[in-house]
């Protein structure tokens, strides 16, 4: 019997589920690099055999995390719009969603671990381009790229945080002959609206290919 001790004092059933749970929230507070398989014993009060009891080691806790994540991806569009929207509304989502999860990107990189749940995006995504008249080597290629474009995205997100816009804006700045103008271009630049705008050329750009 594999139990823990909870914030009452009392002893309760540990279960893949808590498991889970428990290390999502040690990735979310201190990134994929705080994540070990002793950490998460930790934040659950116990041992870490009992641990090893419901995933064998830090990748299949790492993997079903990634599923866990995936089961929270927002709906896909279907019916309204044309393919290329329907493709440019999907990613973006993804993206957004993602973005409140940025230390997955950590994992992604890496990849070689995928979550089974993410597998509907990707079906999706080549009847999508089929519908554009794409076939299926040709969609997956396509597929890799929005992913690629999506994935570039979410790993410059922490260089959009007030402190490193204005440490980027001062370094600019100090390498061009004009400063003031480097500060107005990089002052007035919307990572969110150049996200968008570069992945509505990007997916029209595949489906006339």
């Amino acid at each position: 019997m594999v139990t823990r001790a909870s914030s009452s004092g009392r002893r309760q059933f540990l279960t893949r589920a808590i498991v889970v749970a428990a290390g999502r929230r040690v990735a979310e507070a201190e990134g994929v690099g705080g994540l070990t398989i002793r950490r998460v014993a930790a934040e659950l009060g116990a041992a870490p055999m009992a641990i090893y009891r419901h995933v064998k080691d830090k990748q299949e806790l790492v993997l079903a995390l990634l599923d866990d994540v995936a089961e929270g991806l927002p709906p896909l569009p279907d019916g309204e719009g044309s393919p290329q929207e329907r493709l440019v509304t999907a990613f973006a989502a993804v993206d957004a969603y993602l973005a409140r999860h940025v230390w997955v990107v950590e994992i992604l990189r890496q990849g070689e671990l995928f979550a089974p749940r993410a597998a509907a995006l990707f079906v999706w995504t080549l009847d999508r381009f089929a519908e554009l008249g794409l076939d299926d080597q040709e969609a997956t290629d396509a597929y890799a790229q929005l992913w690629w474009y999506v994935l570039g995205h979410l790993s410059y997100l922490p260089g959009t945080t007030p402190e490193r816009r204005a440490a980027r804006q001062d370094l600019l700045a100090s390498s061009v002959e004009d400063p003031a103008r480097a500060r107005r271009a990089v002052g007035a630049f919307d990572h969110e609206a150049a996200f968008l705008s570069g992945l509505r050329a990007l997916v029209y750009a595949l489906a006339a290919r």
